[in-house]
């Protein structure tokens, strides 16, 4: 079955049928389409909203709702100069009315009613295929289960819409958490067990849309969260262990993510349309630059700069993490040393050449600097060491310079100022499945450390070794990685994620369902340390879904707002 990347942009643009308003009116009645719903007896109607389904997953890797509510207010990422939303950065004044928890629960709201509708109509709709018929039907499910695990991580106990009844849905009564968990993981062993989705990875020309490997891989991440460690286990490794997909871990990390589209360690993308008059781009890319037009002798310029967002700053808790000589992890996705571009700068040092291209204009170190390397640098570059950048107790001095972290980077788009981006996004990538298995196997009843060792082991030698190394360097940069049984622990869990996975929607996440989002947020975080509190663990229901309610209480607010 081809689902050809212009195909999806040509439904997405007759999905305009399914496009929602935004307001104070219910969730479930704001998918408005048209006068009759006549359009999805047909199959090219009901496609149209599944479709819509899979943009509201872009929206959500890629847009800006969900990492404010998984990366800010952690202990990995302090608030940058561009980021104004101080309720979910610092849980400064967080309540009912903060527009992004908003948006947020009406997106899932709203693509959990579309998935409801495609489900109820979807029987009775006439196929060409009816076996494509029944492998979208699953598709839907696992994208239905997605909207529902993120629905109860973010708000705990919440309204598990089963229908489009209209009753139903105005009483939003609370189910929870482990309902929704049932809910979640029926559907994925369904989406497996039903045999529908072949067993086996997408071409490329099908990146983006879920295949079976996708299904197994998530359900492993459910499984996990819901600490059935056994089945986590088996689960994470019918994807790795299986040589018929395909999938490895990259050797290059500037190569995994420099390419845009698809790659054999993401399993799971995002797929952006490069067609710019559908305006599906994503703005994710720039999260975590510096603003490098500031610095004299320094542009904006594709292919050498990034474009600075200043969403998010790096802690000096997150750059303490890394070993920065021996992981790849720091060296190839952060960038510290910047070259001359802007010749019509005022770039005043007297021992810089200013070529093009070619000489040092700034220089971030990450580590509190001799006087030996202030000196060389006053006459040659810009220069800023950890002092410079962080205050005593850990808050920016200024909130546009910083040492970005590069993975998201987009040199591909369409001009130096462009803000385009048709980058694709891993919503689960390889990588996250050893670290899956590890913590399962550290966490399990009878646990099992030397197969946890053995899995970050494996990834870290990847993340450690370099092409261009020579084998002597390359080994002792292994050895400097190296990890054994005794390492095997929670924190060292948490740590490795923070390492492999910053910046990839977990964070918040992971500390919560580990219940030490206060504690870290207190130690690590101190633009929040002195504002997060017990109510802080779930966030708002918003007021907008109160205001179309007959009897808010049915819902009722969650505790502390």
């Amino acid at each position: 079955m081809k689902r050809s990347n212009k195909f999806i942009s040509i439904i997405l643009g007759l999905a305009a049928v399914a496009t929602a308003t935004t307001g104070c009116e219910q969730f479930l009645t704001e998918e408005s389409y048209g006068s009759t719903t006549d359009v999805f007896e047909e199959e090219a109607g009901i496609k149209s909203l599944y479709y819509l389904s899979y943009q509201k997953i872009c929206n959500l890797y890629g847009g800006e709702w969900w990492p404010k509510m998984t990366e800010q207010g952690t202990d990995l990422f302090l608030r940058g100069n561009s980021q104004t939303n101080t309720g979910l950065a610092d849980y400064s004044g967080l309540d009912a009315n903060n527009g992004d928890v908003g948006s947020l629960w009406n997106h899932c709201y709203k693509a959990l009613a579309n998935i409801n509708m495609f489900l109820e109509q979807i029987d009775d709709t006439p196929f060409r295929d009816e076996s494509e018929k029944e492998q979208i039907k699953d598709e839907i499910r696992v994208m239905r289960a997605m909207f529902l695990w993120v629905i109860t991580e973010t708000w705990g106990d919440s309204y598990l819409p089963m229908s489009t009844d209209r009753e139903e849905g105005l009483e939003a009564r609370r189910s929870t958490k482990e309902d929704f968990y049932k809910e979640i993981i029926s559907l994925l062993e369904g989406a497996i067990n039903n045999g529908n989705i072949p067993d086996k990875r997408n071409d490329a020309a099908n990146a983006g849309m879920i295949d079976m490997p996708t299904v197994k891989a998530f359900l492993a991440r459910m499984y996990l969260y819901h600490e059935d460690f056994e089945k986590a286990i088996d689960m994470a490794s019918q994807v790795i262990d299986n040589p018929s997909y395909g999938f490895k871990l990259s050797s290059s990390l500037t190569d995994l993510w420099a390419d845009d589209k698809t790659n054999d360690e993401f399993i799971w993308t995002t797929n952006f349309s490069s067609d710019q008059s559908y305006s599906s781009g994503s703005s994710y890319w720039q999260w975590y630059a510096m603003n490098i037009d500031k610095i004299p002798g320094l542009k904006t310029e594709l292919q050498w700069t990034g474009k600075g967002g200043c969403k998010a700053i790096p802690t000096k808790y997150y750059m303490s993490l890394f070993d920065k000589e021996a992981d790849l992890r720091w060296r190839e996705l952060h960038q510290t040393v910047w070259y001359y571009n802007d010749t019509a700068d005022q770039f005043n040092f007297a021992d810089n050449q200013k070529r093009v291209h070619v000489d040092t204009a700034l220089v971030l170190y990450p580590e509190t600097a001799s006087d030996a390397m202030r000196n060389y640098a006053s006459t040659r570059y810009n220069f800023y060491d950890i002092d410079d950048m962080y205050n005593e107790d850990g808050t920016p001095k200024n909130r546009e310079t910083f040492i970005g972290m590069t993975k998201f980077y987009d040199h591909t788009r369409p001009g130096d100022m462009s803000t385009f981006s048709d980058r694709s996004y891993p919503v689960i990538r390889l990588a996250e499945l050893y670290l899956i298995r590890a913590e399962a196997n550290i966490r399990k009843d009878n646990p099992d450390l030397a197969a946890a060792a053995k899995d970050i082991m494996t990834l870290r030698e990847a993340r450690s070794i370099r092409q261009d190394g020579t084998p002597e360097q390359n080994e002792a940069w292994r050895q400097a990685m190296t990890v054994t049984e005794s390492d095997m622990n929670i924190d060292f869990i948490l740590a490795e994620r923070a390492r492999e996975l910053g910046g990839e929607w977990q964070r918040w996440l992971d500390l919560n369902r580990f219940d030490i989002l206060i504690e870290r947020v207190r130690l690590y975080n101190p633009d929040a340390a002195g504002n997060i509190d017990e109510h802080h663990k779930l966030r708002p229901i918003p007021q907008v879904q109160f205001d179309g309610m007959p009897d808010w209480t049915t819902l009722g607010q969650n505790p502390g707002y």
